[in-house]
């Protein structure tokens, strides 16, 4: 195996992966991969500025053969594997110690994207959509639900009401995380926010992360520190669905999906209305069911040096986000709380009550997917729905039970009313096909 100075030296000298037969000849290990046994080559010994240049140059070439990756990983041991350039079966030891220090959410919650709220609280309403982004394009379930929503929002409109966001449960691209490309391909195909003729036009989505939004596709979503793409006050970052600021992968025009971090909050003061989203796939993916071997995550495990450095980061955002909903539960104003994660037996609704102090009243909405149908789970103590499950955006899989979407109009009083199963925001129950 070759120091990553004698791949460059290699790769310059005209013995690399670009001038392989596409797709590779299977099994053909690149000669840029083995140890240089003469003496180093004139462009090995080249000055720190042109090997500086080679480096971004060499990233180029890996992303023309797998334009998803940010190719900053260019381990020992990687081969042509027929297709692409990849990762052989032994990988090197890992290059970093375990994070030891508990993970921090950096993000401003003071209502950053500017969304207005109609000054009569019950003329606004909000969103609720989970497990909708199809492998690779919108099928015909997606499509579907998609055009539900935007004929709701249509209608909305025209009655004067006002939409504040489209509040995300999760599994947003499937099967194993986003790409670059996925933003087009799963998400504006489908729902054409950045048409000025849509009512659903820069209308802001907020997001949480489901199980299939970490995978093969965006492995270091899982472990930010081998790989990262920004870095905050010393803390990595990786994941293709961040904000733009940390994740220089994410296209223009796509500012109006939130995702900040792993853990956020969003308030609207003007709609007495706080978002918190958070991220509970460590308790019910990582830590009892995810392994190394599962398929659509094998590569990630590799990336990540196995489970113990996935575990170990996704514990410590587990509890940033339980830290982050005790301190929105003390210092909160909204008297609607949503609490977006995306399992039906995840929403940490008594941990965030229980932290409320003397005095401050909200009403709490858990929203999950996960379960591709929809439904009410649980209900307040005047008999309102706060248990929503909104897991059939068309997505997955199969037939959906009750494919659409939910929506949740604000009152006067404080309070919401939901729509789960009316003909407006759901399709006839098992005539929703993936594919």
């Amino acid at each position: 195996d070759s120091t990553f100075e004698e791949f460059q030296a290699l790769l310059h000298e005209g013995n690399h992966e670009a001038g392989c037969p596409r797709p590779c000849m299977l099994g053909f290990r690149m000669q840029a991969f083995q140890v240089l046994s003469s003496a180093p080559s004139p462009a090995y010994r080249a000055s720190e500025s042109i090997r500086r240049r080679r480096r971004w140059q060499d990233m180029a070439s890996c992303r023309r053969r797998d334009s998803w990756e940010g190719s900053l990983d260019l381990p020992n041991g990687w081969l042509c594997q027929g297709v692409r350039v990849g990762p052989g079966t032994a990988m090197p030891p890992p290059v970093t110690v375990l994070p030891g220090q508990p993970y921090i959410n950096h993000y401003n919650g003071s209502n950053p994207l500017g969304i207005s709220a109609d000054m009569q609280r019950s003329k606004n309403y909000f969103i609720l959509l989970g497990d909708w982004g199809r492998h690779d394009s919108p099928g015909p379930c997606q499509l579907a639900v998609a055009a539900k929503l935007k004929q709701y929002a249509t209608n909305q409109k025209r009655h004067g009401n006002t939409l504040l966001a489209v509040g995300l449960v999760g599994d947003n691209f499937y099967w194993s995380g986003a790409t670059p490309q996925a933003w087009e391909k799963q998400w504006e195909a489908a729902f054409q926010t950045r048409d000025p003729s849509n009512a659903l036009h820069n209308v802001p989505w907020i997001a949480t992360l489901g199980n299939h939004d970490y995978g093969d596709n965006d492995p270091y979503a899982f472990c930010p520190h081998h790989n990262p793409r920004s870095v905050i006050n010393g803390q990595a970052y990786s994941s293709h669905q961040l904000n733009r600021d940390r994740n220089p992968t994410r296209p223009e025009g796509t500012d109006h999906y939130w995702f900040p971090d792993y853990n956020f909050h969003y308030e609207i003061p003007e709609a007495d209305l706080e978002f918190i989203s958070i991220d509970t796939n460590y308790e019910h993916l990582v830590a009892h069911k995810l392994g190394p071997n599962r398929p659509g995550f094998q590569e990630a495990f590799v990336k990540c040096h196995g489970r113990e450095h996935v575990a170990a980061f996704m514990e410590r955002v587990s509890k940033a986000g339980k830290k982050l909903l005790v301190d929105r539960a003390r210092h909160g104003t909204a008297r609607t709380t949503v609490i977006l994660q995306h399992y039906p037996w995840g929403c940490p609704k008594d941990l965030f009550e229980a932290a409320l102090p003397s005095g401050r009243h909200t009403n709490v909405l858990c929203a999950y997917g996960h379960v591709h149908d929809q439904g009410c789970d649980g209900w307040d103590a005047r008999g309102r729905c706060n248990m929503v499950k909104s897991g059939a955006g068309g997505g997955c899989c199969g037939v959906a039970n009750l494919a659409g979407f939910v929506a949740v109009h604000l009152t006067d009083d404080g309070g919401f009313t939901v729509n789960i199963n009316s003909e407006d925001v759901s399709l006839p129950a098992h005539q929703c096909h993936i594919h």
